[in-house]
């Protein structure tokens, strides 16, 4: 086995697109990451890129791009050792690893590996679902309208990110959730559930894969939850997806929350995967 580290994202994208899509709504994370490399120009400097070869045959492929995790994506094929392999030459090569989220016995096996080599102490921090929805289920269509944000309602929005972020661990600050709003204005990608002219719930369209779109960022203010409101939201949102032409819609949820993911489920979302998210203490 042997470990390459491309520097081209596009090369990297081509190369292991192929591998991700057999589980495209499993991977719809780093595929979402490589779908957006494809479309922009230059070369994602920033990123780390691995990939796992068993003679000439690609195995396995890792990704990260700082600040974030590095990401462990679903192959059905690879192996404990292969993991392993990868783990060796993450710490022989002194590469950062703040932590892992990927599919749950991959993770697993990386963080065994990672906490017998470096002498650093995995944290599960979530557990996460990975639902898949080809066909929506109908639904009593309830008061309101799906909006798309609006440059004036940034500040809500800022605010919306930052008790979203408290609600779901994400640790956002405000620097970021300033950033991350006018990113999902400019874009069109937040929708806000509306009903007699304000705002209850909010939900948004994240990154597309070949035949995918991901749905996140799903929140209702206390004040407004147990109405259905997010429900709405997410049918809505979905619906709009399917009909511009994705073939399916997938999402993440913590799975220790069992409000949203019985919303998903009543909407015909269907978990195909379980993602564990690690961080390691210095």
């Amino acid at each position: 086995m042997r470990v390459e580290r491309p520097v081209d994202s596009k090369l990297f994208a081509k190369q292991a697109e192929p591998l991700l899509l057999h589980k495209e709504a499993e991977n719809n994370l780093p595929l979402g990451i490589i779908e957006r490399w494809k479309h922009t120009t230059g070369e994602e400097t920033s990123a780390f890129m691995l990939e796992l070869y068993d003679g000439d045959s690609l195995v396995y492929m890792t990704l990260r791009t700082p600040p974030y995790l590095w990401i462990l994506p679903a192959i059905s094929t690879v192996t404990r050792a292969e993991i392993k392999f990868l783990v060796d030459f993450l710490f022989a090569n002194g590469y950062e690893v703040p932590g892992v989220l990927g599919q749950s016995e991959v993770v697993q096996w990386f963080v065994e590996a990672w906490e017998e080599c470096s002498g650093q102490k995995g944290e599960l921090h979530m557990r996460q679902g990975i639902y898949r929805l080809g066909k929506l289920e109908k639904i009593t269509k309830a008061e309101g309208e799906l909006v798309v944000a609006k440059q004036q309602d940034y500040m809500l929005l800022v605010d919306w990110l930052l008790a979203f972020s408290e609600q779901t661990s994400d640790s956002f600050n405000r620097v970021w959730a300033e950033q991350l709003a006018g990113d999902m204005i400019a874009d069109q990608k937040m929708h806000f559930w509306e009903v007699d002219g304000s705002y209850v719930s909010m939900v948004c369209r994240a990154r597309s894969t070949l035949n995918g779109a991901t749905v996140n960022a799903v929140f209702t203010p206390d004040e407004c939850k147990r109405k259905g409101y997010a429900t709405q939201a997410v049918a809505a949102l979905t619906d709009k997806l399917l009909n511009e032409g994705y073939h399916f819609c997938a999402l993440y949820t913590n799975l220790s929350n069992t409000t949203s993911n019985s919303i998903y489920q009543k909407i015909g979302y269907k978990i195909v995967g379980q993602s564990l998210v690690y961080h390691f203490k210095k």
